[in-house]
C-alpha cells in the first residue's frame, strides 16, 4: 500500500485498526458531553485509514483539555529501517511552529527585564550591523527596530512569500537578541527558562546527540530524508514531540503558569505574579507572567488591518483554521509549519481550553495533518459542550 518498501515488513503496524477498509470508519451519530472516550476511539480507527490513503509512514498526535493532557500516542513508524513505532513522545521537526516557543523566549527575556520589547534593537545587539542579515532592517518594514515590532511582523496574505522572509529574517534578529542579552547560546536560554520548566526535556532547537533516536525520520518522495542543519533555528528549527506542546498549550491556558492553574492578575509583575503562585500552589511554576502569556496568544492581526481575509493571517497565528466552518473564528487559534519532509499543526480553542497537536513525517502528511487536527478538535468541542453530530 505504500511506496515505502521497506515498510512492507511492519505493515500492520500502518494498517492496525482498519486501515485497508474500502469506506472511512463511521462518525458517531453524536457525542456526549465529557465522552472524550468516543473521540479517541473514533480517531483511533479513522487515523490509520486516512495514513493508508495518503501514503504517510508515521503520525503522533495530542490533545489537551486546560491541565490534563486527555490523549497522546501516535500511528505508523518513526523509522522504518529500525522499526520504531511512532509515539506521543516521538520529535519532529515543527518548522515555523518553532517562532511560538521563540516569541515565548523573548518575552521571557522582557519578563526578566534583560530585553525591554520597545527599546532600540541597538540596545540588545551592538555589533547587529557588521552582519548581512541585519544590514536589510529597511527591507523588513519594521521601523523601529525593536522586539515588539519584530515579534508583530508578518506577511501581507497567505500568499506573500517575502512577507514570509521578512518574518524568518526577524525571527533570525529575535533569536540573536535573546542569546546576546543571556549571555548564551539561544537554544540554552529556551531550554533553561521555557523547556524544562514545562517538563519538555527532549525539545530543542539543537537536540543533544541522546536524542537522536527519539526522532522522526522525515520521508520525501517515499525515501528517507536528511534533516539538514538549519541556520535560522529561531525561525523553524524546533524539534518537539506532541506530547511537550501538549504542556506548553497547557500554559498558556494557565496564562504562563505550569503545574496548577495559579491565573494571578493581568497587570502585575512577575514578582506579585510568583507571590500570587506560591500562595495559591506551591508547585506552580510561572514560566510567563500574566501579560506576555496573553501577549504570545494574541500574536495576530485584527480587524482594521485592511486584510479582508475570511481567517485573519499574522506571523504566529491565523485566527481560525479556515477549512472547517464549525470551529468560529473568533476563539480558535491555528499554527502551521513544515519542512522538507515534515507537516505539523496546532490548534487550540482558549475559550474551551482544548488544544489538538498533529505530527507527520512525510512531504505527502500536509493535507492529513491538517484534516486530523480540525476533525479531534471539532468532535472535542462537541464533546466539551455537549450534543450534536460529530
Amino acid at each position: 500500500m505504500f511506496s515505502l518498501s521497506r515498510l512492507a515488513a511492519i505493515g500492520s503496524l500502518l494498517l492496525a485498526g482498519g486501515g485497508c477498509q474500502t469506506l472511512p470508519p463511521a462518525a458517531p451519530a453524536t457525542i456526549a458531553k465529557g465522552d472524550y472516550a468516543a473521540v479517541m476511539t473514533y480517531l483511533t480507527e479513522r487515523i490509520p485509514y486516512d495514513m493508508a490513503a495518503s501514503k504517510v509512514p508515521g503520525l503522533s498526535i495530542a490533545i489537551v483539555e486546560d491541565q490534563r493532557i486527555v490523549w497522546s500516542t501516535g500511528f505508523g513508524v518513526a523509522d522504518a529501517s529500525r522499526h520504531r513505532r511512532a509515539t506521543g513522545d516521538t520529535l519532529y521537526r515543527v518548522g515555523a511552529i518553532s517562532k511560538i516557543v521563540t516569541a515565548a523566549s523573548v518575552l521571557r527575556a522582557a519578563d526578566d527585564g534583560r530585553l525591554p520589547l520597545d527599546a532600540p534593537a541597538t540596545d540588545a545587539l551592538p555589533d547587529w550591523h557588521v552582519e548581512p542579515r541585519r544590514n536589510a532592517l529597511q527591507w523588513l518594514g519594521a521601523a523601529p527596530y525593536t522586539a515588539r515590532n519584530l515579534l508583530n511582523l508578518h506577511p501581507g496574505t497567505l500568499e506573500d512569500t517575502m512577507g514570509r522572509a521578512r518574518a524568518d529574517m526577524a525571527y533570525a534578529l529575535l533569536g540573536d537578541m535573546v542569546a546576546h542579552v543571556a549571555q548564551e547560546p539561544f537554544d540554552t536560554y529556551v531550554r533553561r527558562t521555557i523547556l524544562h520548566p514545562l517538563n519538555m526535556p527532549r525539545a530543542g532547537f539543537r537536540p543533544h546527540e541522546r536524542m537522536l533516536e527519539q526522532r522522526a525520520v522525515g520521508y520525501r518522495r517515499g525515501q528517507p530524508w536528511a534533516e539538514a542543519p538549519q541556520p535560522n533555528e529561531a525561525a523553524d528549527g524546533l524539534w518537539v514531540s506532541a506530547s511537550e506542546m501538549a504542556r506548553f498549550s497547557s500554559m498558556l491556558f494557565a496564562k504562563g503558569a505550569y503545574g496548577g492553574k495559579a491565573e494571578g492578575k493581568a497587570e502585575g509583575n512577575a514578582e506579585g505574579n510568583a507571590k500570587d503562585n506560591a500562595e495559591g500552589n506551591a508547585n506552580v511554576r510561572r514560566v510567563l507572567t500574566v501579560q506576555s502569556a496573553q501577549t504570545l496568544l494574541g500574536l495576530q492581526t485584527v480587524a482594521g488591518d485592511g486584510l479582508d481575509l475570511d481567517c485573519r493571517f499574522a506571523l504566529s497565528w491565523l485566527a481560525a483554521p479556515c477549512d472547517d466552518n464549525v470551529v468560529s473564528a473568533t476563539s480558535v487559534r491555528e499554527h502551521s509549519g513544515a519542512t522538507e519532509a515534515f507537516h505539523s499543526r496546532w490548534v487550540l480553542a482558549p475559550q474551551d481550553k482544548l488544544a489538538v497537536l498533529v505530527m507527520g513525517n512525510s512531504d505527502s502528511s500536509e493535507a492529513l495533518v491538517a484534516a486530523v487536527s480540525t476533525l479531534a478538535m471539532r468532535m472535542m468541542r462537541q464533546a466539551r459542550q455537549g450534543g450534536g453530530p460529530a
